[in-house]
């Protein structure tokens, strides 16, 4: 039973990794997409790849805090769901959830 409960606790952890393909780092700046009332937030990276942006459930930081920083050059960590282009406010690369984001110099 100890031994279940251990693999199951690891395929919890790992889930993340193996379904979005592990985290990653990604460059570039905020977008804002769509007319009001559905506005949404993506990403465009240095090398023009488009991502919709979710914020991580364990995150210490909202969207907002991500928005707050529109016009700067961002890094972002987290998880790329690049299965994921079917849905509504979903861009041509899939969904990026973020782990953690800083401002970085040009």
């Amino acid at each position: 039973m100890r031994k279940f409960v251990f693999a199951l606790a690891l395929a919890v952890a790992i889930f993340p990794a193996v379904a979005f393909g592990g985290k990653k780092n990604v460059v570039g700046y905020i977008q804002m997409y769509g007319n009001e009332p559905f506005t949404f937030v993506g990403f465009v990276t240095e090398n023009g790849k488009k991502y919709s942006l979710d914020i991580a459930p364990d995150a210490k930081f909202s969207m907002h805090d991500i928005i707050e920083n529109q016009g700067k050059k961002l890094r972002l960590t987290g998880y790329a769901n690049e299965k994921e282009l079917i849905g509504f406010q979903t861009l041509e690369n899939g969904r990026f959830v973020v782990t953690k984001f800083k401002a970085v110099e040009n």
